[in-house]
């Protein structure tokens, strides 16, 4: 599980805090009560330097807007954005199991089991794709599951609308490094491939056991992303079917051109390699 930590601070707004259930580039998530309506939610705290000026707190407050409406069982449920004196924060549905990185450290393979996961995955990022916005930072941290299973999409902090542009704002450099795509890296535009690209590496982490790049430096890190083809996922862990370890390395494919059109085409293809291993 989430290894939560006792929080450094037991109230924010109207939200009695218990603990932190994680850290990050961009702020401290906290588990917290809301005193007003008695619900339990994550209320994430932003780091104070996160966003560089007031217009892009009012850019961030309208698309949490669009984040509250959202309704699907892959995509985890926002509540509101506060911008007051205490600090900005954004609270969300409180997801009560552990993350993605916990699940590839410690539960046993099945091939199955995974692939109903990257399923569940698939659905969820195409949720956030139809309605106009790219994730920007999928990785193992970011993908929740409930005590019953479901996997959930979390953390919008760098979710914006696919016209965004990441590189003017400056948030394109907070996506974490091992998960960035090439033409982040390059500053051309960010789009729905670059998502799937994130999600390869990650699929990479699941089904071979370890990263495509392991490097020393934050610099090689960003050669190897635009220039290092990795070795094949089924050359790292046999357990990893051929066909499978293909569909990995289309989805992290230097050119986005090359990559799967869409999360459905990508579920899709992946049904089929689960139904040709019954």
């Amino acid at each position: 599980m989430r290894k939560d930590e006792l929080p450094d601070k037991l109230r924010i707004y109207h939200f009695k805090l218990d603990r932190i259930l994680g850290r990050g580039g961009t702020g401290t998530v906290y588990r917290g009560i809301d005193t007003i309506k008695g619900e339990v939610l994550a209320v994430k705290l932003f780091h104070a330097n996160f966003f560089k000026n007031r217009s892009q707190v009012r850019d961030f407050a309208k698309s949490v807007e669009r984040f509250k409406q959202w309704q699907h069982q892959n995509v985890v449920r926002v509540a509101e954005f506060i911008d007051g004196e205490e600090g900005l924060c954004m609270t969300m549905e409180y997801v009560d199991g552990p993350d993605l990185r916990w699940y590839i450290e410690q539960r046993p393979w099945n091939l199955q089991e995974r692939l109903v996961i990257i399923a569940q995955i698939c659905n969820g990022l195409q949720y956030i794709h139809d309605q106009g916005f790219s994730h920007h930072d999928l990785k193992p941290a970011n993908i929740l599951f409930t005590r019953k299973g479901v996997a959930k999409l979390s953390d919008y902090s760098l979710c914006r609308e696919k016209f965004f542009s990441l590189f003017d704002s400056g948030l394109a450099e907070q996506i974490t490094p091992m998960y960035v795509a090439p033409e982040i890296i390059k500053k051309v535009k960010a789009t729905a491939q670059s998502d799937i690209y994130s999600l390869g590496i990650t699929l990479y982490l699941m089904f071979a056991g370890k990263v495509p790049f392991e490097v020393d430096s934050l610099a090689k890190l960003y050669q190897c992303h635009l220039n290092a083809v990795p070795i094949h996922p089924t050359l790292v862990n046999p357990k990893c079917p051929h066909a499978l370890g293909d569909i990995i390395m289309k989805m992290i494919e230097k050119d986005p051109a090359k990559r799967f059109e869409s999360c459905d085409q990508l579920r899709i293809t992946l049904a089929d390699v689960g139904r040709s291993r019954i």
